[in-house]
C-alpha cells in the first residue's frame, strides 16, 4: 500500500470497509493488508505536529526531503506551505507533504482551480474525516450480528488492540493521557477551540471589509468548508468515544471529567448535541443496573451530579436539568424492588429525594432540553408544520441551535435516538410513581387554572418517545409485541382520561410508533379497545379510541358549522372561553390536527386500518370530514384533513377513487361555496356564479400561503395517480368520465389550472409568499403534480389508433380514443407549459446556490425540488411533437372548447423559453459535480436534449441570430467566471472515479459515467463540425467555427476530461478471469470510444484529437488490450454458442464489443493513413509491426499480440443464432408493422414495450366485447405471447448484431488495404501479406456467399482491391532466378488465387447475391484471367502460369453454358455497373479462349443470342451517347465502352466477326445514324471535351468495322465499301481535319486574330484554358485515330482502286487567284 498517499490509501480502506458492511467485500486480503497499514494511523489519532521554526526554516530554503524523497520547491509552494501551516497548525514538512499530495494528484482542477493551500486545507481535514469515519466503520462491522463470525472475531481484534489500544495481559498501564478515551475528549475540545477561532476570524473579515469593496467568497468558503468539516470531525469522535465507553475502555474518572466539561458549555450548539450519545452511554455504563454494577461508585457519581453546590452550577441551567434527569431516571433501576442491601441507609427517604430532585429538573427545562435535542437531531425540512407548531407550543424553554444548521449524520441520529430510547424505557420502568405525580399535578394545575394552563412535562415526556421511535419499527415493536410490558402499559395508562394536550402528544407518539404495517395496525387495534362515556354533554371515555376521535370529530364539525371560527393565531390564544366554548378548550384545535394527522399516518400505513376508517358506518368519517373543511376552520386544520383524504388513497381501488372524486367535486362545486357564503357574505357568494366560477373562487380562497394549497395538491395527485392495477396499460382517466357534467364542463381542466397557477404565483406573488422550505416543498409538489400529468398519458395509444388493425376504441377502458385526448389532464398541463410564468418558475426552481445544493440531503425540498423541474422539463420536451402534431390538432378538430390560461405571453414552443435563460446551461452543469446521482443524471439528460434541439441549436449555433456569425451563446455564458472549467473538472472527477467492482452496473457513479458520455456523444453528434459546448467540456477553446488548445490550460497540461477519458479508457480492461469479458465495462469503454470517433472524424476537431491520441500512443493501448474472439470466450459469464445467448444482457455486450472494434479499426486505418501522408516513418514502422503482432514495451521489451489476421475472428459460425420464426395461432394475423422503427445503423427493430401494448389491447378487445376464454385457451395465448416477445427481443439483437458485425468487417477490410496500400511490400514480403489476406478471407468468402450478402461483398471487394493491386511478375526474385521461398508462397499464391476464381465461378453460376457483389465477382475473375493470360515466357514463374491457364480454362468449360447465361443475362438486363463487369468479363473470357485458338465461348454468345442482342443495341448508340454526354453519366459512358470492347474482341476473332456480321452489324449502324451526321453538327463545337468523346465513338465503331472486314478477308469487302460510300461525308471530314485543313473543336466556325494571337483554336487562343488545351490536345488525338481506322477500313476493302475503277479521270482545273470561293 505504500504507493497510495494518504488520503487515497483511506478512501481505499473505506470502500473495502463499506463493501464489508454491505455485505458484498471481495478481497478480504486486501483489506486485512490495508487495515495493517493503517495501525499507526489509527493509533496516533488526530494528534498532529504543531507548527515549529526547524521545519519552517528547512522549508523556506526550498530544498525538503519528504518521505526519504528530496523535492526542490519555488517561492509560490513555499508561500502555500507556510500558509496551509499557520491555518491548521500544521508542522511545516508536514503541510509540505500534503500540498505535494494534492499536487500530485490534481486536487486544484478537481476543486475547480483553487489555490494549492486551501486544497491543501480540503485535503489536510479529508484525512482526518476519512481515518475517523474507517474507525467508525470498523467499530460498527464488530458489532454486526449478520456478518460472518470470522469477520466479527477479526474486528473486535481491530478494534480493542489498533483503535482502543487496549492493553495487552501483562503489559504495563498506559499514562491517563495517552488512553483513548482521554484523546477522545482532548481532540473534541481542540476542535470547539478551532471552531471559535475560525468564527473569529470570519468575524473579523467581516468587520474590516469595506462596504465599497466586494466580499472575497473564496477566502469565506474555506472557512465554511473548515468549520463544515470540523463539526463532523467532532460528530465522529463523539460516536467513536461514545464506543468505547460502551465496550468499558472509561473510568469514573473520565465521566466526572465529561460532566465536568458540560457544566462549562455555554451556548446550545451542534458541538453540546454530540455529547448526548455519550452522555448517555456514560449513564448506562456507570449508573444503572446495565452498566458496571457497582453500587458505591454510582452513589458517589449521583452526589456529583445531582449536587446544588455553588461549585457544580452549570453555564446552562436547562442542560444540568436535563443530565440530572437522566441521570435519575437510569440511576433509580438500581434501587427498583430493593435490587440491593444498604445497610444504614434509609432507601425510602433516598427515593423521595430521588423523586424531588427529578421533578426540580423537569421544572428546571430538563425534558424541554432533551426535547430539543431530540427534535433539532432530525431534519426539519419535511416536519409537518402542525407538528413543528405543536412542538413550539410545548417548548417553552429550550434555545434554538446556535450554530449553522449542519445535518446530523444518519449514524449519529441512530446512536442518539437508541439511547433516548434507553432513557425512555428507564424512565417507565424506574420511576413510573414521577409519571404517575407528574400527570397528576398537570391534571391538577389544569383543573385550577381559568385558562387551562399547566405544566407540560409529561406532554414533553411523550413527544421524546414519538422523536427517539420515529422511523425505527423494531423498536417500536417493543410497545405492541408483549401487552403486559412495561411499555403497553404505559400506552394504556397515558390515553386514559388524557387532558387535550396530553391526547394532541399521545396522538403524536402513536405516529411515531406505527412506522410500518405492522406496528401500524397494532396502533389500529389498540384504539379499537373502546371505553364507556356518559351520556347527556360529551365526555372523554377513559381510553383513548376510534369511538371516541369519531365523537369528538362530529362534536367540532357540529360547532364550527354553526359559528364562525377565528383565525388560527387566537385558536392557541390562551383566554377565557365564553359561554358559547364552554365545551372547546383552546388546545381543540391542535387536538384535531393530531388527531387527523393520526388517521393519516395510520390510513397510510395499514390495510386494515384504512378499510376501517373508509368503511365504517357507510363511509361516515369521510362525510364528516368534508363537512369539517367546509366550515371556517384555520388552514392547518384544513390542510390535515386533505392529507388525511391524500392517506385514504393510499392502494386506492376504482371505487373509491371515483368515490372521493364526485364527493370532492361536489364539494369544490356546490358545498364549500354555499358554506363559506354564510361566514363570508359576499366574498364567496354563489348567487350569480356559476359552479365552475365558485369552483375559481374556491380554488382563489385555497391558494394562499402553504399549508392549504400543498395538502390540496398532494390530495389531488393521489386523485390523479392511476389505479394501480389499470396502469400497465394507461388507457384509463384517473376520474370518472362524467365528473360534474351535471353542474359544469366536463373534466379535470379547473384543477389543472389550480395547480398551475400556484405554481407560477409562487413567482410573482411577493406579499403571500411562503418561507423558502416552504415555497420549496409547495413548487415539489406542483411539479408532482404535472409529472402525475405528463406521464400518465400514453402517446401509443394516438399511434396504435391510426397505424394498427386494433379496434382502440373498442379496447381501451375510456369510451373512446377521442375522450381519452380531450379529457385527458396531460393537454391542458401541456398548454400551461408554454405559459411563460411556468417556464420562468421551472427556470428559478432550477437557479440555486451550488454550495448550498452540494450541502443539502438528497432527499432535502431544495434538491427534489430542483430534480422535478428538471424531470419535467425533460418530460416535456420528450412530449412536445406528440402534443403538437397529435393531441392540439385533435383536439381542435372535435370542436371542443379548451378553457385557456389567464392571458399570459406564450412560447410557441418550449426551446424557445429555454432560450431566453441562458443560466440554465450553467446551472445543469454545475449539478452534475455535486455528488447527487439523480440529480446529476437528469441534469446531463437535459443538458443532452438542449444540446440535440435544432431549434436551439439554430438560436445559439454561430450562424444564429441576426448579427451574423458569432460566437456559441452557450459557450459564451460558460465561459463567464470560468464555470466551464469548473463544470468539466467535476465531469472530469466523476469520469474519474474508481468504479465498484461489486456493484457493476447497479453503481451510481457508473450510470452518471454513462450519462456523461451519452450527452457528449450527442452533442457532439449533433454539429459535429460547429464548436459546441461539448467541445468546451472536453477541454478544447472554441472559436466562431475552429477549436484550438490554450496554452497552461488544462488540455494542454493533459488534466483536461478529454485527457481523464482517454485515461480510463487505457487504463480499462474488460475480461476477468471468472466471468469472461464483463458487459458494463464493455459499454463504458464503448461509450468513450464513440465520442473520440466523432472528434477524428470531424474536419473541426479531427487534427487536434489525432496528434494528442498520437501523443498518447492510443492505437498501440488499443491493439495491447484488444481481445481475440474464441468459441469458449464468456460474455458475463455466458458462451455465445445458442440461440438464447441473445436473449441475456450479455448479448448487448457483445454488440457493443463489435461496435468498439470497429472504431478502433477506423482509428488505427485513420492514424497509418495521417503518419504516412505527413511522413512519419518511425511511428509508421511502429503501427505495421503492431499490426503484424508485437507492440513494444518503454524498456524496448517486445510484447507479442494477436496480429491483424488473428482479429478476422468476429464473424459467426455458420448458422449460429439462426432459428426458424415461431408458428402462432392465436396472434398468427397480428400487425407490429407500428412497432416497427428504422435504426441507422441496425435497420429495423421493433418497439417491445409497443409490442406488449398491442397484447394488451388484444386482450382487452376480446375482454370487453365480452368474449369468455377457457383456461387453457388462455394459458395457450399467454405461451404465445411469452415467444413472441421473446422472438422480438431475439431479432431485434440479431439484427443488431448483424450491423455491427458487418461495420468491424468493413473497418477491418478498410484497415488491411490501408496497411497494404501504405507500405512498401515488394517481392516476397507483398506475395506473403496477399497470401495471408487470401487465407484469412477466402473460407468467410465461400461460406458467406450463401447466407449474407453484405458480408460477401465487403469481402469479395477486398479480394478484388487486393489482386488488382497484384503484380504476377512480383513472383521472380530481382536477380531473375527464383529462390525457395520465393517459389513456395508463389506457388500458394497460385493456389489461392485459383480458389478465389472457382469461388467467384461458382457464385457467378449460381446467380447469387446482388448485382453489386456479381459485379465484383466478375472484376475478381476478369483480373484474374487477365493475370493468367497475359504472361507468357519461358521463365518457370510464366511455366507456373501456362499451367493454371490450362488448369483455368477447364474451369471454364466445367463450368459450362449456365455460366455464360448468367453473365449474359447480367450484361443485358441487370444495373449499369454490373453489366460493364460483365462485359469486361465476357470479354477476357473471349479474349483466352481466342489466345488457345478455341471458339468454344463465342459459340455458346452466339447461341444464347448474346451477340445478336449486343449488335442490335447499337440501333441506339448515337441516342444513348448524346444523353451520358449532357448528363456527364460516367457509369453509363464506362458501361457503352465495355460494350463496344467486348464487340470489338469479337470482331477480331474470324467467328466472331462472321456473328457480328450475321447480326446486321452496318445496318445497326445505319439506323443508329451515327456515322451520318457531322459531329460538330451533333456536338456543341464549342464543348471540346464533349467532342473529343464523341470522335471516341466514332473511332471505337470504325475499329470494330475494320476489324470485322479484316477477319472475315474477302467475305465482307463489299459491306465495307458500300459503308465508306455511304459515309463519304464524315470520311473526307476526317481525313482533312487529321491532315490539318481546317480546325475543330474551339477551332470551328473559322478564325481570326486579335493582337496577333489566334481567336479560335490554337493553343494561343484567348478563349481556351489550361483544361481546353489538354481537351483540344485529346480531340486532335482522336480525330487521327478516326483517319487511320477509315485508312485501314479503305485499305482493307480496295475504296481507292474500287472508286478509281468506277470514276474517269477529270482534268485539272486552273487554279484561280482568289482566296475564298
Amino acid at each position: 500500500m505504500a504507493d497510495f498517499r494518504p488520503l487515497e490509501a483511506l478512501k481505499l480502506l473505506h470502500g473495502e470497509l463499506l463493501s464489508l458492511q454491505e455485505h458484498r467485500l471481495e478481497d478480504p486480503q486486501t483489506l486485512d493488508q490495508l487495515i495493517v497499514a493503517h495501525t499507526e494511523a489509527f493509533k496516533k489519532f488526530l494528534s498532529k505536529t504543531p507548527r515549529s521554526s526547524t521545519s519552517r526554516t528547512a522549508v523556506q530554503s526550498g530544498k525538503i526531503t519528504i518521505n526519504g524523497d528530496e523535492y526542490s520547491v519555488n517561492q509560490d509552494f513555499i508561500n502555500d506551505t507556510l500558509k496551509l501551516a499557520d491555518e491548521v497548525d500544521l508542522d511545516e514538512l508536514e503541510a509540505a507533504r500534503v500540498l505535494l499530495d494534492a499536487d500530485a494528484e490534481g486536487d486544484q482542477e478537481e476543486n475547480f482551480g483553487r489555490p494549492l493551500w486551501e486544497c491543501g486545507v480540503i485535503r489536510f481535514h479529508q484525512e482526518r474525516e476519512y481515518l475517523l469515519d474507517c474507525m467508525r466503520l470498523c467499530i460498527e462491522i464488530c458489532d454486526d450480528e449478520e456478518l460472518e463470525p470470522r469477520f466479527q472475531d477479526y474486528f473486535g481484534s481491530v478494534v480493542d488492540e489498533k483503535i482502543f489500544g487496549a492493553a495487552v495481559p501483562g503489559a504495563q498501564r498506559q499514562p491517563a493521557g495517552e488512553k483513548f478515551v482521554s484523546k477522545c475528549m482532548k481532540a473534541m475540545q481542540e476542535i470547539k477551540t478551532w471552531l471559535q477561532l475560525l468564527g473569529d476570524r470570519r468575524a473579523a473579515q467581516n468587520v474590516l471589509a469595506r462596504p465599497d469593496q466586494p466580499r472575497q467568497p473564496e477566502s469565506q468558503e474555506i472557512y465554511d468548508f473548515a468549520s463544515l468539516k470540523l463539526v463532523q470531525q467532532h460528530e465522529l469522535i463523539a460516536i467513536i468515544l461514545c464506543a468505547a465507553v460502551e465496550k468499558r475502555h472509561a473510568e469514573a474518572k473520565d465521566f466526572e471529567d465529561f460532566i465536568g466539561l458540560l457544566r462549562k458549555a455555554d451556548k446550545y450548539d451542534h458541538l453540546l448535541v454530540h455529547c448526548f450519545p455519550v452522555l448517555g452511554e456514560y449513564i448506562t455504563v456507570f449508573g444503572s443496573t446495565e452498566g458496571n454494577r457497582d453500587i458505591q461508585q454510582a452513589r458517589r457519581l449521583n452526589e456529583r451530579i445531582c449536587s446544588r453546590s455553588d461549585d457544580s452550577t452549570w453555564l446552562l441551567a436547562n442542560l444540568g436539568a436535563a443530565v440530572r434527569a437522566w441521570w435519575i431516571a437510569e440511576y433509580s433501576g438500581c434501587y427498583v424492588d430493593d435490587a440491593v442491601d444498604l445497610p444504614g441507609v434509609d432507601l425510602d427517604k433516598e427515593d423521595e429525594q430521588r423523586t424531588k430532585q427529578f421533578l426540580e429538573a423537569l421544572k428546571d427545562g430538563g425534558f424541554d432540553f432533551i426535547l430539543s435535542v431530540a427534535a433539532d437531531c432530525k431534519a426539519q425540512e419535511w416536519r409537518d408544520p402542525s407538528e413543528i407548531g405543536m412542538r413550539q407550543w410545548i417548548q417553552r424553554k429550550a434555545p434554538p441551535l446556535a450554530t449553522e444548521q449542519f445535518p446530523f449524520a444518519p449514524f449519529f441520529q441512530r446512536s442518539l435516538m437508541m439511547h433516548l430510547e434507553v432513557l425512555v424505557d428507564a424512565s417507565i420502568t424506574n420511576i413510573p410513581d414521577v409519571l404517575r405525580k407528574l400527570r397528576t399535578e398537570e391534571d391538577e394545575q389544569r383543573q385550577l387554572s381559568q385558562t387551562h394552563e399547566q405544566d407540560l412535562d409529561l406532554e414533553r415526556f411523550l413527544l421524546i418517545i414519538s422523536y427517539a421511535y420515529e422511523g425505527r419499527p423494531d423498536a417500536a415493536m417493543s410497545f405492541w409485541e408483549d401487552p403486559d410490558s412495561n411499555l403497553a402499559g404505559f400506552l394504556q395508562w397515558a390515553s386514559k382520561r388524557a387532558s387535550t394536550p396530553l391526547v394532541s402528544a399521545f396522538c403524536e407518539m402513536l405516529q411515531a410508533l406505527s412506522s410500518n404495517e405492522e406496528c401500524a395496525t397494532a396502533a389500529h387495534m389498540f384504539l379499537l379497545d373502546e371505553g364507556y362515556h356518559s351520556s347527556g354533554k360529551m365526555k372523554r371515555s377513559q381510553c383513548l379510541s376510534w369511538s371516541q376521535i369519531y365523537k369528538e370529530l362530529d362534536f367540532f364539525t357540529t360547532k364550527i358549522r354553526e359559528r364562525p371560527s377565528p383565525s388560527q393565531s387566537n385558536m392557541h390564544r390562551l383566554v377565557k372561553p365564553s359561554n358559547e366554548l364552554a365545551e372547546t378548550e383552546p388546545e381543540s384545535a391542535m387536538m384535531l390536527e393530531c388527531y387527523l394527522r393520526l388517521i393519516a399516518k395510520l390510513s397510510a400505513e395499514s390495510e386494515i386500518a384504512r378499510q376501517k376508517l373508509i368503511l365504517t358506518d357507510n363511509y361516515h368519517l369521510l362525510n364528516t370530514l368534508f363537512k369539517l373543511a367546509t366550515g371556517a376552520i384555520p388552514p392547518r386544520l384544513r390542510a390535515c384533513i386533505f392529507y388525511a383524504f391524500r392517506a385514504f388513497m393510499t392502494d386506492k381501488d376504482p371505487s373509491l377513487n371515483g368515490l372521493l372524486w364526485r364527493w370532492f367535486d361536489h364539494w369544490m362545486a356546490i358545498d364549500y361555496p354555499q358554506q363559506a357564503s354564510l361566514h363570508r357574505g359576499a366574498a364567496l357568494a354563489i348567487q350569480n356564479q356559476t359552479p365552475y366560477g365558485n369552483m375559481t373562487s374556491v380554488f382563489e380562497s385555497l391558494s394562499h400561503g402553504f399549508e392549504e394549497p400543498n395538502a390540496v395538491i398532494q390530495f389531488l395527485i393521489s386523485l390523479f395517480v392511476p389505479v394501480e392495477e389499470l396502469e400497465q396499460l394507461n388507457d384509463t382517466l384517473p376520474f370518472p368520465e362524467d365528473l360534474s357534467n351535471q353542474v359544469r364542463v366536463p373534466g379535470v381542466e379547473a384543477y389543472v389550472d389550480y395547480v398551475l397557477e400556484v405554481f407560477g404565483s409562487t413567482t410573482t406573488n411577493k406579499e403571500d409568499k411562503p418561507e423558502t422550505t416552504q415555497l420549496r416543498m409547495l413548487r415539489l409538489s406542483c411539479l408532482d403534480f404535472v409529472m402525475t400529468c405528463l406521464g400518465t398519458f400514453n402517446e401509443d395509444l394516438i399511434i396504435l389508433g391510426s397505424q394498427s388493425s386494433i379496434a382502440i376504441d373498442q379496447a381501451i377502458a375510456t369510451t373512446d380514443l377521442a375522450t381519452y385526448i380531450h379529457l385527458h389532464p396531460f393537454s391542458r398541463a401541456m398548454e400551461w407549459m408554454y405559459d411563460d410564468r411556468i417556464v420562468k418558475t421551472l427556470i428559478d426552481t432550477i437557479h440555486q446556490d451550488s454550495n448550498a445544493m452540494g450541502a443539502a440531503a438528497p432527499e432535502s425540498p431544495l434538491v427534489l425540488s430542483v430534480l422535478r423541474s428538471v424531470e419535467v422539463l425533460l418530460k416535456v420536451l420528450e412530449l412536445q411533437a406528440t402534443y403538437l402534431d397529435l393531441v392540439k390538432p385533435m383536439i381542435r378538430a372535435q370542436g371542443t372548447q379548451i378553457l385557456p390560461p389567464k392571458a399570459h405571453s406564450a412560447y410557441s414552443s418550449i426551446e424557445e423559453g429555454i432560450m431566453n435563460h441562458l443560466s440554465l446551461v450553467v446551472d445543469l452543469g454545475k449539478y452534475c459535480g455535486i455528488r447527487h446521482p439523480p440529480l446529476t443524471l437528469a441534469c446531463l439528460k437535459l443538458l443532452e436534449r438542449i444540446s440535440t434541439s435544432p431549434k436551439i441549436i439554430s438560436a445559439w449555433g454561430p450562424n444564429g441570430g441576426m448579427h451574423g456569425h458569432h460566437r456559441n451563446k452557450a459557450i459564451v455564458q460558460l465561459e463567464q467566471n470560468e464555470e466551464g472549467e469548473a463544470i468539466a473538472a467535476s465531469l472530469a472527477a466523476e469520469i474519474s472515479d474508481t468504479l465498484d467492482p461489486v456493484l457493476e452496473a447497479e453503481a451510481q457513479n457508473y450510470m452518471i459515467k454513462l450519462f456523461i458520455l451519452d450527452f457528449l456523444y450527442e452533442c457532439l453528434k449533433a454539429t459535429p463540425d460547429q464548436p459546441t459546448i461539448a467541445h468546451l467540456l472536453l477541454g478544447f477553446h472554441c472559436e466562431v467555427n475552429t477549436l484550438t488548445v490554450e496554452p497552461d490550460g488544462a488540455f494542454d497540461n493533459q488534466k483536461s476530461l478529454f485527457h481523464n477519458l482517454l485515461n480510463v479508457f487505457i487504463g480499462l480492461s474488460v475480461y476477468q478471469e471468472e466471468g469472461g469479458v464483463r458487459g458494463y465495462l464493455v459499454a463504458l469503454k464503448h461509450r468513450i470510444l464513440r465520442v473520440f470517433q466523432l472528434l477524428w472524424s470531424s474536419p473541426l476537431s479531427s487534427v487536434l484529437v489525432m496528434d494528442e491520441l498520437r501523443a498518447t500512443n492510443f492505437a498501440f493501448h488499443t491493439l495491447l488490450h484488444e481481445l481475440q474472439i474464441q468459441p469458449s470466450l464468456k460474455w458475463d459469464g455466458l458462451e455465445a454458442g445458442s440461440p438464447e445467448f441473445l436473449l441475456t444482457d450479455a448479448a448487448v455486450s457483445y454488440i457493443d464489443f463489435l461496435s468498439t472494434r470497429a472504431m478502433a479499426f477506423q482509428y488505427i486505418g485513420k492514424e497509418l493513413c495521417s503518419v504516412s501522408h505527413h511522413r512519419i516513418p518511425t511511428t509508421k514502422r511502429q503501427i505495421f509491426e503492431a499490426l503484424n503482432g508485437q507492440v513494444k514495451a518503454e524498456n524496448n521489451e517486445p510484447i507479442n499480440i494477436p496480429n491483424i489476421f488473428d482479429f478476422f475472428d468476429f464473424l459467426p459460425l455458420e448458422d449460429q443464432w439462426d432459428i426458424p420464426p415461431p408458428q402462432f395461432t392465436h396472434y398468427k394475423d397480428l400487425d407490429l408493422g407500428p412497432c416497427a422503427e428504422e435504426d441507422p445503423v441496425a435497420g429495423l427493430q421493433y418497439n417491445a414495450h409497443r409490442v406488449q401494448e398491442i397484447l394488451w389491447l388484444k386482450r382487452n378487445e376480446a375482454r370487453f366485447a365480452g368474449q369468455i376464454i377457457p383456461q387453457e385457451q388462455l394459458t395457450a395465448i399467454e405461451r404465445e405471447e411469452a415467444i413472441l416477445k421473446e422472438f422480438i427481443v431475439y431479432g431485434n439483437r440479431h439484427r443488431r448484431f448483424s450491423a455491427q458485425r458487418l461495420m468491424v468487417l468493413r473497418a477491418w477490410t478498410n484497415l488491411l488495404l490501408i496497411m497494404f496500400e501504405a507500405n512498401d511490400f515488394k517481392g516476397t514480403p507483398k506475395m506473403a501479406f496477399l497470401l495471408q489476406a487470401l487465407q484469412a478471407i477466402l473460407p468467410s468468402l465461400e461460406a458467406f456467399s450463401t447466407l449474407s450478402v453484405a458480408e460477401t461483398y465487403e469481402l469479395a471487394r477486398v479480394a478484388k482491391v487486393l489482386l488488382f493491386k497484384l503484380d504476377f511478375s512480383d513472383t521472380v526474385t530481382p536477380s531473375g532466378g527464383l529462390d525457395k521461398e520465393s517459389t513456395a508462397i508463389g506457388n500458394l499464391i497460385s493456389d489461392k488465387l485459383f480458389q478465389l476464381f472457382q469461388v467467384c465461378l461458382n457464385c457467378i453460376g449460381r446467380w447469387t447475391g446482388s448485382s453489386e457483389l456479381r459485379a465484383l465477382y466478375y472484376s475478381v475473375c476478369y483480373r484474374y484471367l487477365t493475370g493468367v493470360v497475359d504472361k507468357n515466357g519461358q521463365s518457370p514463374a510464366s511455366q507456373r502460369l501456362a499451367t493454371s491457364r490450362q488448369r483455368t480454362l477447364k474451369t471454364i468449360v466445367a463450368a459450362g453454358e449456365r455460366l455464360l447465361n448468367v453473365i449474359c443475362d447480367d450484361a443485358y438486363g441487370s444495373d449499369t455497373n454490373c453489366q460493364t463487369a460483365a462485359m469486361i468479363l465476357l470479354g477476357a473470357l473471349v479474349s483466352i479462349g481466342s489466345a488457345d485458338d478455341d471458339a468454344a465461348v463465342i459459340d455458346t454468345l452466339n447461341r444464347l443470342n448474346f451477340i445478336g442482342v449486343l449488335v442490335d443495341s447499337l440501333k441506339t448508340v448515337l441516342a444513348d451517347w448524346l444523353a451520358i454526354i449532357a448528363q456527364d453519366n460516367t457509369s453509363a459512358e464506362q458501361h457503352v465502352r465495355a460494350k463496344l470492347a467486348l464487340l470489338l474482341q469479337l470482331c477480331q476473332t474470324r467467328s466472331g466477326a462472321k456473328f457480328v456480321l450475321q447480326a446486321n452489324l452496318f445496318r445497326a449502324l445505319e439506323l443508329s445514324g451515327v456515322f451520318a451526321a457531322d459531329p460538330e453538327l451533333e456536338i456543341d463545337a464549342r464543348n471540346t471535351r464533349a467532342l473529343e468523346k464523341h470522335y471516341g465513338l466514332l473511332v471505337s465503331l470504325a475499329r470494330i468495322i475494320g476489324a470485322a472486314v479484316l477477319s472475315r478477308g474477302s467475305h465482307n469487302v463489299l459491306q465495307g465499301r458500300r459503308f465508306l460510300q455511304q459515309h463519304r461525308m464524315l470520311l473526307v471530314h476526317t481525313l482533312k481535319r487529321s491532315a490539318g485543313i481546317g480546325t475543330v473543336g474551339n477551332g470551328a466556325g473559322g478564325a481570326g486574330t486579335v493582337n496577333g494571337r489566334s481567336t479560335f483554336g490554337g493553343k494561343d487562343s484567348i478563349l481556351v484554358g489550361a483544361g481546353d488545351v489538354e481537351a483540344q490536345a485529346k480531340l486532335e488525338s482522336r480525330i487521327e485515330e478516326l483517319a487511320e481506322a477509315f485508312m485501314l477500313l479503305i485499305t482493307a476493302t480496295g475504296f481507292l482502286e474500287f472508286e478509281e475503277d468506277q470514276v474517269p479521270m477529270e482534268k485539272p482545273r486552273p487554279v484561280s487567284g482568289r482566296l475564298f470561293h
